[in-house]
């Protein structure tokens, strides 16, 4: 109203619709194909393997191609923007690790990587089981909740020793086979293997919140 310092409602509608702008361009829905600047993180990896190839480092584009791939795969299960964002981070430390020899110079960061790709990895091959009718997503109240959040940790440890022993070996393979830089040992392997189950396990508290709060499996559109 006119003199009284409060913001019309023309006022409100405005900051209503630039608040839905902002919003639109943070979390998407933009288009189909690209959706959101997570698509843009998706696309870096895909021009990071195209620049390293014309570089001649084919080793490194042919890992970044693989990395461009694994998160493609994991934008056609629609997963949650959280857990979406939380796999390419995940991805990124792993492929930019090895392309900027950061493993090498950093010495913690084979430990942060050891953690956080388990962590990250859980709630999407959690999703992709969901997808294929593997396992079961509990958003309700009924039947027995505190099972399903119990089954959820067992499911992500499980799961965070798999990828920790599948890592393993690649490292073992890079390193005898590639001669790639890489610490292996007895005790290296075994470290390992806890923080991946540590991160694992966070993961699978990541899954149990999400899942007390009932929410689904699915991105969610934008009102």
């Amino acid at each position: 109203m006119a003199g009284t310092g409060l913001p019309t409602n023309s006022e409100l509608s405005r900051g209503s619709q630039g608040l839905h702008r902002l919003r639109k361009a943070l979390f998407g829905d933009w288009h189909p194909l690209l959706r959101d600047p997570l698509d843009l993180l998706r696309l870096s990896f895909a021009g990071a393997a195209v620049a390293f190839g014309l570089a001649g480092s084919f080793e490194y584009s042919v890992r970044l191609t693989g990395t461009f791939l694994l998160v493609l795969a994991a934008q056609r299960l629609r997963l949650p923007r959280l857990f979406d964002l939380l796999f390419i981070v995940g991805m990124w430390l792993q492929a930019w690790g090895n392309a900027l020899r950061l493993f090498e110079n950093i010495d913690w960061w084979d430990n942060l990587v050891h953690l956080f790709v388990p962590f990250s990895s859980v709630p999407v091959l959690y999703v992709l089981l969901v997808r294929l009718g593997l396992v079961h997503h509990e958003i309700t109240d009924e039947g027995h909740p505190a099972r399903h959040h119990v089954g959820l940790a067992i499911f992500a440890v499980a799961i965070g020793l798999s990828i920790g022993a599948i890592y393993e070996v690649y490292e073992y393979v890079a390193s005898r086979w590639l001669n790639a830089p890489i610490e292996i040992g007895y005790s290296d392997t075994i470290f390992d293997l806890v923080l991946d189950t540590l991160g694992a396990l966070a993961g699978g508290i990541l899954l149990m919140l999400w899942a007390a709060g009932r929410r689904g499996t699915e991105r969610e559109q934008l009102a």
